[in-house]
């Protein structure tokens, strides 16, 4: 119980604190741009960049994880893409931003801080594994399937992705940090000191930014979507997961614990942004990141404060 009052509930608080101060307009929506950008340019790519860097490529090739995360996330994509179509009868578009929210965790802004606040900086390395997975394979097929029901005249999807992916600073921090790692490439310590500066900023201003992001977000009326979505990410991700690691048998409890931790999150704000993107299911993108995270405050401490018990269950 002492995680949840010293670790957990700080960490959401920021999030209310950042409510606040976009509620009262304390923070204008320009601000709120500005330190997303900090975060998603500087600080985050800098936390990414060092971690994977000072630690060998052993450390880094993690096929186990990548296989019992990868498997499940993709039988829960194609399951709630299935429901989608069958139960709510959405499109094709629909489908997709439904299966996405379902599947895509809130790594980068809420993930990484909370759960190295939980488990330690030894966590950081499968939760990179899990993101890495998360946004070169089912960000780019997300955008494939989007791509190919918005341009069925024939138009290249597979080149926008590429080009999106070339210029995520978030995935050029993954590949740039697993090349040093290679390389075993070493640098001065006023540079690692600012790299460290910048990565411990990632956590606070990412979760003060999801906070303010939040303000005045509307609550679809398809409430039967949003349970069913918010089911899906908050309790059908971990399990499958979990099932996935019990097959695969292979990992450490402290992979287990830190990326079972990360499907237990809430849906990603990048969700709402792909859907305002395609300018379709907007409302009830945003509506999910909402509900998610407010019901993630309890359902993400309770499943934390059971984590050890859960995973020794797969021994």
């Amino acid at each position: 119980m002492s995680q949840i009052t010293s670790i957990i509930l700080p960490f959401f608080a920021l999030i209310a604190l950042g409510w606040i101060g976009g509620k009262f307009k304390i923070v204008s929506p320009d601000g709120m741009r500005g330190i997303n950008g900090f975060v998603f340019y500087f600080a985050l790519p800098a936390l990414l960049f060092r971690a994977l860097a000072t630690r060998t490529p052993a450390e880094i090739w993690q096929p186990d994880i990548m296989i019992a995360y990868g498997g499940a996330t993709l039988i829960v994509y194609g399951a709630t893409r299935l429901i989608a179509a069958k139960l709510f009868d959405l499109d094709p578009t629909s489908q997709t931003l439904f299966s996405f929210a379902g599947t895509m965790s809130n790594v980068g802004f809420m993930g990484l801080p909370l759960i190295i606040g939980l488990l330690g900086p030894t966590a950081i390395v499968p939760l990179i594994v899990a993101l890495a997975f998360d946004l070169i394979v089912m960000l780019s097929l997300s955008l494939l399937l989007l791509e190919g029901a918005k341009h069925a005249n024939g138009a290249n999807p597979a080149g926008k992705i590429i080009r999106g992916a070339l210029t995520n600073p978030v995935v050029l921090a993954i590949i740039a940090g697993v090349i040093a790692s290679s390389l075993n490439i070493s640098w001065p310590k006023g540079f690692d000191y600012l790299l460290e500066l910048l990565g411990q900023s990632a956590g606070p201003a990412a979760l003060f930014a999801i906070g303010v992001a939040l303000v005045g977000r509307p609550i679809a009326e398809k409430r039967a979507e949003l349970a069913a979505m918010s089911l899906a990410k908050l309790v059908i991700h971990p399990l499958a997961v979990f099932v996935g690691f019990y097959f695969v048998g292979t990992v450490s409890g402290l992979e287990a614990k830190a990326v079972l931790l990360l499907a237990a999150l809430p849906t990603a704000g990048n969700v709402f942004v792909v859907a305002t993107t395609y300018d379709r299911y907007i409302v009830r993108s945003s509506s999910i990141v909402l509900v998610t995270t407010a019901i993630g405050v309890f359902t993400f401490s309770l499943f934390s404060l059971y984590i050890d018990p859960i995973v020794r269950l797969l021994d």
